[in-house]
């Protein structure tokens, strides 16, 4: 019998199969997969689009009331009003700053501004007596602010004009020392060192002292710099409060924004600069309790009470009245700045600084002719 196995002629290779099979070979799905891939495009498109549309018109104000309730945590009184820069900002109530030697000093900033004057009716009787007397004098300008404390009533002549200062700057500096005293930075009875690097000339006699003389009180330097105008003891009371830095830093914060100073003393130069009325300002505010303790203001008060430069706006005065007050002298200007007391015990604030041809006598003769002029007006109003 014949095996038909081997005779079977047709060929299972897939090759020949292939032609015949009816099912057809899958094609990849090219177009549905593109058109899958443009539609997920045209979706994150759509997205960036609403989330840019979201943090263009909403987010502003969500961040407005988020912030304003979470970092800032706003009062239920809408009249009270939290200092935000004082939150966010710390550090800023502190200064690093002393010049001379080398420490770096924490002095803590108070926010307080001082209060401003209290302008009643203007004084023109008085005002053109003034102007009178001013035009006797052409060679000179002086500026001039005084202002009654009963009634408010004020005279400004070239009151808010900057002039040089010359010692009449150590009034501010006083007014520091005392107010760092008042934060137990400073003590009275703290002793300082006279090093070379303070001594200078012009007035005083401190500069005249051996140096490293170490028993010098801060107590005996503030009564030195204000009574005898000694140079050398205020380098020594202002490297003591932090330096210029430090002083015109307190100058801004008071609100006093026409007073700078920019030297060591002696200013010859006149490069330290106030105005008139910033004068009767700081001295206005020595009755600031915001401000200064009562001790410290009896204490500025009598050390202003003794000051040994009597031939200014107190040479204009009768007997029975007390001034407490800063003079300055320097080529170019002269000037007081102080407190008046009559003896029925109404007060009044004169600041008198004349810019002058150098050395001029003629600014001496105005400030006693206008001291006595502003007192006898006011002695019977």
């Amino acid at each position: 019998m014949q095996n038909t196995k081997f005779s079977y002629n047709y060929d299972y290779t897939r090759g020949r199969t292939l032609p015949y099979h009816s099912v057809e070979r899958e094609q990849p799905r090219v177009g549905i997969k593109t058109k899958r891939r443009r539609k997920t495009k045209k979706i994150n498109f759509r997205l960036i689009i609403f989330v840019m549309l979201l943090g263009l018109f909403i987010l502003p104000f969500a961040y407005k009331e988020l912030s304003n309730r979470i970092l800032f945590n706003p009062m239920n009184n809408a009249l009270i009003k939290p200092e935000k820069v004082n939150l966010v900002n710390e550090s800023d109530k502190y200064i690093t700053q002393n010049i001379f030697f080398g420490q770096r000093q924490l002095v803590k900033e108070e926010s307080h501004i001082m209060d401003e004057l209290i302008l009643g009716p203007q004084m023109f009787g008085l005002q053109n007596i003034l102007n009178n007397q001013i035009k006797a004098h052409p060679n000179i300008k002086p500026t001039i602010f005084v202002w009654e404390y009963t009634t408010g009533r004020y005279v400004s002549l070239n009151g808010e004009q900057s002039i040089p200062t010359a010692s009449i700057i150590k009034i501010p500096v006083l007014y520091e020392l005392f107010r760092q005293i008042d934060q137990g930075l400073i003590s009275l009875d703290e002793k300082m060192t006279l090093l070379p690097h303070f001594v200078t000339g012009g007035s005083g006699y401190l500069q005249y002292k051996p140096v490293n003389l170490t028993n010098l009180s801060i107590a005996q330097l503030a009564a030195l710099m204000i009574q005898t105008s000694d140079n050398t003891a205020t380098n020594m009371l202002l490297s003591r409060i932090g330096g210029m830095d430090q002083l015109n830093r307190s100058l801004n914060l008071w609100g006093l924004k026409n007073t700078t100073m920019k030297n060591w003393l002696p200013d010859l130069t006149g490069t330290n600069r106030s105005t008139a009325k910033d004068m009767a300002t700081l001295l206005y505010n020595i009755d600031n309790t915001n401000l200064l303790s009562l001790r410290s203001r009896t204490q500025i008060i009598g050390i202003m009470s003794k000051v040994r430069n009597t031939s200014l706006i107190k040479a204009g005065l009768p007997d029975g009245a007390q001034f407490f007050h800063k003079t300055g002298d320097i080529g170019e200007m002269l000037g007081d700045a102080g407190i008046v007391q009559m003896p029925d015990g109404r007060r009044y604030i004169i600041v008198i600084m004349v810019k002058r041809p150098w050395n001029s006598y003629e600014a001496k003769e105005f400030i006693i002719n206008a001291s006595r002029t502003v007192y006898n007006y006011l002695s019977v109003r």
